[in-house]
């Protein structure tokens, strides 16, 4: 009987265990933030991207201050040198050159007369003026000339003034050009700060025409389509050592200067 008393003891024993078996594995936690909310006002901004600089407000006219651009503006000495080596060959296979109907031909040194200095000759000593020795600057004069100076190496600012048949016009080198539109007698300079300038307008350019030592040139001022630029254009004619040149300088508006 304590037989089995005993087993039905161990029986009920592992019913009661198998009836409390443990649980089956828990579902993991959900990670907890531990950094520190980072205050609105200490946020990186975003990056904003620039403000497009405003344009100057376009003028109606040449008048104002102008400031040179360089970048956008010709090299003139590379222009000139460039065009004595067009002229040169142009020279020695034109029909003025040496080897044309009037240079040193089958009639000898000239002509119309052999071994003359004539007009369309090429004597010993020089000739005239379609021999290729004749007026003009030659090889690097031009470019060392005081007289053609500024308009090889302009001023990097020039202010022009408009008033009743005249332009003034002062550069930051310290001189000053005044264009007469009337046609009046011009005064003689005494000095390279100050000369006048006969020109006119053709529409709302301004012309001038001009002879210097061994020149002849033509000078344009006007302003650009959007009315922010000034143009110049300086045209050189030929001369005996280049061919013709055309050189263009632009300027833009300086908005701290008027």
């Amino acid at each position: 009987m304590l037989c089995g008393f005993a087993v039905m003891l161990c029986a009920s024993a592992a019913g009661s265990l198998r009836a409390q078996a443990p649980p089956g594995p828990l579902a993991p936690k959900q990670p907890v933030d531990t950094q520190p909310a980072t205050p609105t006002a200490q946020r990186p901004r975003q990056m904003q991207a620039p403000t497009p600089q405003e344009k100057p407000a376009p003028r109606q006219s040449i008048a104002g201050f102008w400031a040179l651009n360089r970048d956008a503006s010709d090299d003139a000495r590379s222009k000139i040198e460039q065009a004595q080596r067009d002229g040169g060959r142009t020279r020695q296979t034109g029909p003025i050159g040496g080897n044309g109907p009037y240079g040193g031909g089958p009639l000898g040194r000239g002509y119309p007369f052999p071994g003359s200095n004539g007009p369309y000759g090429g004597g010993q000593s020089g000739g005239g003026p379609r021999n290729g020795n004749g007026g003009g600057y030659g090889g690097d004069d031009e470019l060392q000339s005081p007289a053609m100076r500024e308009y090889l190496y302009p001023a990097s600012g020039v202010t022009l003034a408009l008033k009743d048949a005249e332009v003034d016009l002062s550069d930051d080198a310290a001189h000053r050009r005044v264009f007469y539109t009337d046609g009046r007698k011009l005064q003689k300079s005494k000095d390279d700060n100050y000369r006048e300038i006969a020109a006119h307008w053709e529409g709302s350019r301004l012309v001038s025409e001009q002879k210097l030592p061994g020149e002849s040139l033509r000078q344009t001022f006007e302003l650009a389509v959007d009315g922010r630029q000034l143009d110049e254009y300086v045209n050189l004619d030929a001369t005996r050592s280049r061919s013709a040149v055309t050189v263009h300088y632009v300027y833009d508006i300086n908005p701290n200067r008027q």
